[in-house]
């Protein structure tokens, strides 16, 4: 017995026809004359009178149409309920992703996100690790580079530039590199998990150049990375979106600019696609209509989805 033919009983019922029944459920009368039949088969007793000129029930058809009308309201209610909640992202909301993307690069527009949906409560969790999207308790997460775990769905979402920077007073103490050979005169603060590559390779066209960091500052951590490079202890290899306030306003300067690095990928990975809670949902278009624009190259386009 299917819950939702009681309920067409119950409203049948209520309005004291089948053809009124029909109009305020909307549907046809002969698709709502085929579900009551059904669920009479699955009741195995008679519910409507046979050969009566108007609809009339019979005794189990009334008392199981009553009893279905006392939980009519409640189930509407519940279906409103829950068709509100989905369309109002509401809840808490848990994201990882590393600390300088989210101070550097993200942090006006989850500031704008919380604004724009206050019945959120936005929980972000600044680890350095990859975490288990299916083990542990986050909603999503930011990921660098290829994801490769064919059970979550991964949106490309901006693409990451590295570039060489230094701070003026840097470039009057030692000059700037005009070629990439230069770069093996130079100081640099070392951002360790580059570091651990080895040399590093720059593009421009078809052509190539290694060079290897070397200096007296070694961290791990971007954005401390950024201050050191701020305050002229080398030249820093950058993310160019991390960099980009200070470059506009002049406390770093961009070098070799025709040389390019590989650029790394970032993406919004979540666990699943399919039923995502609306506040999930509107973090991912928030996070698409709010990234400025020339800041970072963003991927506005749909692409193939990891586990597609």
């Amino acid at each position: 017995m299917k819950v939702d033919d009681l309920l067409l009983l119950a409203e049948v019922h209520r309005q004291g026809s089948l053809s009124a029944g029909a109009r305020v459920l909307d549907l046809p009368k002969a698709t709502l004359s085929r579900r009551l039949t059904a669920l009479e088969t699955s009741v195995g007793a008679r519910l409507f009178v046979p050969g009566a000129k108007r609809l009339t029930l019979t005794e189990l058809g009334h008392e199981l149409a009553e009893r279905a009308l006392r939980h009519h309201d409640d189930i509407s209610e519940t279906r409103q309920w829950l068709a509100s909640r989905d369309a109002t992202p509401r809840g808490r909301l848990r994201v990882a992703m590393g600390s300088e993307f989210a101070m550097l690069v993200l942090s006006d527009a989850l500031a704008s996100f919380v604004q724009r949906y206050p019945e959120v409560e936005l929980d972000i969790d600044c680890t350095p690790r990859w975490v288990d999207l299916l083990n542990e308790p986050y909603d999503l997460t930011l990921r660098f580079g290829a994801v490769t775990e064919p059970e979550l769905v991964a949106r490309p979402f901006i693409t990451m530039h590295k570039g060489l920077f230094a701070s003026p007073d840097y470039l009057a103490r030692h000059g700037a590199p005009s070629t990439p050979d230069d770069l093996a005169a130079h100081r640099f603060v070392v951002y360790t998990p580059m570091a651990r590559k080895g040399q590093h390779r720059l593009h421009h066209g078809t052509q190539t150049a290694s060079f290897t960091m070397q200096g007296p500052l070694h961290c791990n951590s971007m954005g401390l990375a950024v201050a050191l490079t701020r305050a002229g202890s080398g030249i820093g290899t950058l993310p160019s979106a991390m960099a980009r306030q200070d470059v506009a306003s002049g406390a770093l300067v961009p070098l070799l600019p025709e040389w390019q690095f590989a650029p790394t990928e970032v993406s919004i990975v979540t666990a699943s696609r399919r039923l995502m809670p609306s506040k999930i949902r509107a973090f991912i278009d928030h996070l698409f209509e709010e990234v400025p624009a020339g800041m970072v190259e963003a991927l506005k386009t749909p692409s193939r989805l990891v586990g597609d």
